[in-house]
């Protein structure tokens, strides 16, 4: 037998240090049996040895004394390798806590109240590793000083009302000098000889900082250093738990005491929400929200997903009493389930509050295979409004994405869609977030809007609002619906005045959508219902391109019609290029540079149209408007715009009427003066006589019936001299 032990060395595989089962040392006996039958025993000593174990602080950790004050604690951070653990030993009446994954040693000097504690020593660290070997050690010199300063307050945080000014009694010992870092707009000194911190918070409304940590660097007469801190703030929310409770005791209808400053719940920094999975925060149907919430211009993120819920929304239902204001949202609001959800990223439901600057930023998403009729809403804000009220500087700059099959949904910028018969009113509001549909499914009667969805059978009033998000639109499969699409409303009733669309509008596939209405302003006005509302819109502007594949496209409106007289549009502009697809399968009913139709007693009074219109058409298209029902009245009104037209009819060869002010429609009494067209009109039409420099009578061209209904005075006849119309006719 024959003991090697370099043979050892020539065993590569050991056991793991983890493997508490595996013998650290031993032999391995090896038998060599030869071919005439002779057998050599060897035996080889064998050991697994443990790679190093290190434990590293940095140099000015294990040189220099570092001072402690009564109950101080200090960090150390360390690296190591191969240590599971570490034994630490510390002064009598020092305590540590150690964390190896972390690299963390964390000690904590005696209290006052410690019976003769060490005032000096050293804290000493080895690091062991999983079989508990020890690896080299290092040690750390600590002191326990008396003349350390220490500044010592009751409480970690103090709230203030606005400009509330207040002594706070805090322990101040062996402090010579220090100096304070304090909050912007906060007054803040510290009594050093009383022992007291003089605080002055600032002013309600003042530029400053509502909430944060005070820092104080302390020297003491011996030149020893310390620093401490405090954090103040206004009374209010500053703290996302602070928000949860306060969100529970409005859903409890309990006292908002504890959040009120000034006489308003007030958020005094921004506060992010998106790690609470909860779809409302605050309030209920049966408890709303009453009273007025100012964000102080701070924002809350939130990350909101339908999940099981049917409602989603920061505020669950504001009441008539409440306002918000100076309030910004962030984050990601998520509809994904097929049955209908109302969700907006401040409120599901608005009952009437005021809400004033207020914004979202988040992005709103919606992948649901919804089938049913039952309306869905996904609003900017505010999902549904149940009750009118007025929205003031509020604006949307997050994204809206539309994957699912979104049949019946609603949804807007700023509100997804109102309730029936109500009066509000949007003033200074704006649109920057631009809208991706991409329809996998039949949607039938959506209503999409830059800042309000549906309001069908509402009056609301729209002042000084601008879209300049864009919409992007595609649908799988041809034949596809939806109700209506407009840069300001989707749909309903109502006054604009001075808005502005600038958001381009594009459906990006030649698949037809049919009886849609499309708008730089709004889509659609009118309703079966028969309200007795009206339209008026003044000093609008519509500057993008839209390129629509529905059934009638106007610069500024898509289709009004079943509108109570008067109706008045007036000194509104297009600019935009409109086009639409030719396809053999597709209905383009209406086209106009104002108006796709307007169907009533309507004044168009001084409005412009500059932007081409080309379209393979199946009945009208008109530089201002196609006008389809009694005392129209078209004055003042201009066309620069080129028009370029395709027939695209397949049973009436008379159609279309093509002009370059207005196309009437039916046997209707319409009267034109002081117009103006100077433009190209190139049309390939069945017959030459359906197009006109001014206007064009139906009703002559299809039955031969002679024109007594319009009044077109010589001046806009004259001032429509110079039109060049190029015609080609077709079989």
């Amino acid at each position: 037998m024959h003991r090697d032990p370099q043979l050892a060395e020539l065993f590569g595989h050991r056991p793991p240090a983890s493997d508490l089962g595996a013998k650290a040392s031993g032999d391995v006996v090896i038998e060599i049996q030869s071919q005439a039958g002779r057998t050599e025993t060897y035996t080889l000593a064998v050991a697994a040895l443990e790679n190093d174990i290190t434990l590293t602080f940095d140099e000015e950790t294990t040189s220099k004394t570092h001072v402690f004050s009564y109950g101080k604690s200090m960090e150390f951070e360390f690296t190591s390798e191969n240590t599971a653990s570490l034994d630490v030993s510390v002064p009598k009446g020092w305590t540590y806590t150690a964390d190896v994954d972390a690299g963390l040693l964390t000690v904590t000097a005696p209290t006052q109240e410690e019976a003769d504690p060490a005032m000096e020593g050293s804290v000493k660290v080895t690091p062991l590793s999983v079989r508990g070997t020890a690896g080299e050690g290092s040690s750390i010199p600590v002191e326990l000083s008396t003349k350390l300063p220490i500044i010592s307050f009751a409480e970690a945080d103090y709230k203030f009302a606005f400009g509330e000014q207040r002594d706070i009694p805090c322990t101040v010992t062996n402090v010579a000098t220090c100096d304070i870092t304090a909050l912007k707009g906060w007054d803040i000194a510290l009594d050093i000889k009383n022992s007291v911190l003089k605080v002055t918070a600032p002013a309600d409304g003042a530029d400053c900082t509502g909430a944060g940590t005070v820092e104080f660097a302390a020297v003491s007469a011996e030149e020893l250093t310390a620093s401490f801190s405090v954090r103040l703030s206004w009374k209010g929310i500053s703290t996302p738990e602070e928000f949860v409770a306060f969100g529970n005791a409005v859903t409890e209808g309990a006292p908002l005491d504890a959040y009120t400053n000034g006489g308003r719940i007030v958020l005094v920094s921004d506060i992010d929400l998106s790690a609470l999975t909860q779809t409302s925060f605050a309030g209920s149907a049966a408890n709303p929200f009453k009273g007025t919430f100012d964000g102080l211009n701070n924002t809350i993120t939130v990350k909101l997903a339908d999940q099981d819920s049917k409602e989603l929304g920061l505020f669950h239902t504001l009441d008539a009493t409440a306002e918000i204001k100076n309030l910004s949202l962030a984050g990601s609001m998520s509809v994904s389930q097929a049955t209908p959800v109302v969700a907006g990223t401040l409120a599901v439901y608005n009952n009437g509050a005021a809400l004033t600057k207020v914004t979202n930023k988040a992005t709103l998403s919606f992948s649901g295979a919804k089938t049913v009729t039952t309306a869905g809403y996904l609003g900017g804000l505010v999902g549904l409004a149940n009750v009118g009220s007025v929205y003031t500087d509020c604006h949307n700059t997050g994204e809206f994405i539309v994957t699912g099959t979104a049949r019946t949904e609603f949804i807007g910028g700023i509100v997804a869609g109102t309730a029936d018969k109500t009066e509000g009113s949007l003033v200074n509001c704006t649109n920057k977030g631009n809208f991706s549909f991409d329809f996998p499914g039949a949607v039938d009667t959506g209503q999409y809007g830059g800042l309000f969805g549906h309001a069908e059978k509402s009056n609301w009033t729209f002042s000084n609002c601008t879209n300049e998000g864009t919409f992007t639109v595609t649908f799988a499969d041809p034949g596809h619906q939806f109700h209506s699409l407009g840069g300001i409303l989707a749909t309903g009733y109502g006054v604009f005045d001075n808005c502005v669309n600038k958001g381009k509008i594009m459906f990006n596939n030649s698949n037809g959508t049919k009886y849609r209405r499309t708008g730089g302003i709004v889509g659609c006005v009118g309703s079966d219902a028969g309200l007795g509302y009206t339209l008026r819109m003044t000093n609008c502007r519509n500057e993008a391109d839209i390129a629509a594949s529905t059934a009638s496209v106007g610069g500024l409106i898509g289709i009004a019609e079943k509108v109570a007289s008067p109706a008045l549009i007036e000194n509104c502009v297009n600019t935009g290029n409109m086009t639409s697809p030719t396809m053999a399968d597709y209905d383009l009913f209406y086209m106009g540079g104002i108006a796709g139709k307007v169907a009533g007693a309507f004044t168009l009074k001084n409005c412009i149209n500059r932007g081409n219109l080309t379209a393979a058409v199946e009945r009208d298209i008109a530089g201002i408007a196609v006008s389809g029902d009694d005392n129209a009245v078209f004055d003042g009104c201009e066309n620069y715009g080129d028009i370029t037209a395709v027939a695209n009819h397949k049973t009436d060869k008379w159609r279309p009427i093509v002009a370059g002010i207005v196309a009437i429609e039916n046997d209707k009494v319409t009267t034109i003066t002081n117009c103006t067209c100077k433009c190209t009109i190139d049309a390939t039409l069945y017959q030459a006589t359906s197009i006109g420099a001014v206007y064009v009578f139906q009703k002559t061209w299809e039955k031969g019936v002679e024109d007594k209904k319009t009044v077109c005075d010589e001046a806009s006849k004259t001032n429509s001299a110079e039109t060049t119309i190029r015609i080609t006719t077709r079989e």
